[in-house]
């Protein structure tokens, strides 16, 4: 009994041992299973062109020879540059083209055999590491064939950041620079503005550096980046040019000052050679009446173009901006019409006009409502005399040095300001004067008693001279 209940056990045992060595490999091999590392494979865009491709390290070639014995070898471009074939022996093809290497290969060959035919083709493009570098989500090292362009290798690095440009992309390829202009890659297939790779390539994403604005009857609306002396005409083109409902004789150009001021003006089909500027945003027209549009700019809430209802007049459309800044010139509104004419408004008197004698607008009109930059005038004993900018913060001690500071005969203890409404106050450095405010610098006490002293002795030399000469 006892020994059936052993055997019975060893029976037990050695079936779960067997059990787990059978399954214990597949679990273990199963545990350390990793994914094939599948290997980079180009992608062609078209047949590679023999007098255009140029061979470099790691390109595969098969080479065949035709004749009463045919041979067929794979072969390799070395790191140094030279393709070896056995029984003949290195060939230099780095840097030649396929056409090239084949004329190369055909005077080599013919040495050593006759009456065969040679035939060499690129079976494998060689793969070869590119660095991306700047406004790119990863820059660094990337791989890439020659086969491929730079857009290839930008978007293994993660694609371009926002703000990043693409239209000044830098190619560095020993010791030369390529410009790559990917908006005009993309938009009109200009495969020169988007140029092949090669081993050590550098490419440098530089920022956004300037931008131009495009809407309304465009095909392909938005913002664009913009070259140095480009035009209105390149920047229309660049959005796919006119729409079937648009204006093409002339567009709208709302402009960025200096100051921050904007201004809007309307341009002629013959001027559309004028350069653009950073911030410029244009506006074709609509020619469809039932679309109509006006564009309002400065110192209003809310610029931009505004769809004119049937019957708005000058009223509804201000109003629709949002209303008035605070720095608003009332007195000089002024609404600009597509065929040159200016309006000139003040409405000084009401924030809006009368409803009743409301200015009829028509499409394509531009209101210009014109911003007031208050200045503080600095004179009087000062080295600069002149108007200068207001700022809120500044003291009187600041726009004195401003001013290049007081002359010799000038004192900054003794200061007045003239204020806009017409009253006079002294001053000390610290006071902050208002918009509009006139400071004035006074001659120091000092130089005034001197020039008075020096004056009564003057006149007291006189009066000795003359009473001398009477005696």
């Amino acid at each position: 009994m006892k020994v059936k209940s052993i055997l019975s056990f060893r029976l037990i045992m050695f079936f779960l041992l067997i059990q787990f060595v059978v399954a214990y490999p597949v679990f273990s091999f199963s545990q350390g299973i990793k994914e094939p590392q599948v290997a980079s494979i180009a992608i062609f865009e078209k047949a590679i062109d023999p007098d255009m491709y140029l061979l470099g390290p790691g390109d595969q070639l098969v080479l065949s020879l035709v004749g009463s014995e045919t041979r067929t070898f794979q072969l390799r471009v070395l790191p140094e540059g030279y393709l070896y074939i056995p029984e003949v022996g290195a060939i230099y093809a780095d840097g030649l083209s396929i056409s090239e290497f084949r004329e190369r290969l055909y005077k080599k060959l013919s040495k050593y055999f006759h009456n065969i035919e040679i035939h060499c083709y690129l079976s494998v493009p060689r793969l070869f590491k590119v660095f991306v570098s700047g406004e790119v989500k990863k820059p660094g090292g990337v791989e890439a064939s020659a086969v491929e362009r730079v857009s290839d290798a930008l978007e293994r690095a993660g694609g371009l950041k926002r703000g990043a440009s693409n239209r000044k992309i830098l190619l560095i390829r020993d010791g030369d620079t390529l410009s790559v202009d990917l908006e005009r890659f993309l938009s009109f297939g200009d495969t020169s503005a988007n140029p092949f790779l090669d081993g050590g390539d550098v490419i440098v994403v530089p920022p956004l550096s300037g931008s131009v604005t495009i809407v309304g009857e465009v095909r392909r609306s938005g913002r664009f980046e913009v070259l140095p002396h480009e035009t209105i005409a390149d920047i229309v083109t660049l959005a796919g040019g006119f729409s079937e409902d648009a204006i093409t004789d002339s567009l709208l150009v709302t402009r960025v000052r200096r100051d921050g001021s904007v201004y809007s003006f309307v341009v002629k089909k013959e001027k559309f050679n004028l350069e653009v500027k950073d911030l410029d945003q244009i506006s074709v027209f609509n020619r469809l009446k039932k679309k109509r549009v006006v564009y309002v700019s400065g110192a209003v809430r809310h610029t931009g173009m505004f769809f004119l209802a049937e019957g708005e007049g000058l009223s509804e459309i201000l109003a629709r901006t949002g209303g008035f800044n605070t720095n608003a010139d009332l007195s000089k509104v002024y609404v600009r019409r597509v065929d040159g004419s200016t309006i000139s408004l003040d409405l000084r008197e009401s924030l809006m006009p009368d409803v009743s004698c409301d200015l009829e607008l028509h499409d394509g009109d531009v209101i210009e409502v014109p911003a007031i930059y208050p200045k503080v005038i600095v004179g009087g004993e000062v080295n600069l005399p002149g108007e200068y900018p207001y700022r809120a913060d500044w003291t009187v001690a600041q726009y004195v040095g401003l001013a290049g500071g007081p002359t010799s005969s000038g004192s900054i203890s003794r200061v007045v300001i003239y204020s806009s409404d017409g009253t006079v106050r002294s001053a000390r450095t610290s006071d902050k004067p208002g918009k509009g405010d006139a400071i004035i610098v006074k001659r120091s006490r000092t130089k005034i008693i001197g020039e008075f002293l020096s004056g009564v002795i003057r006149l007291g030399t006189v009066v000795i001279s003359i009473l001398v000469l009477t005696r």
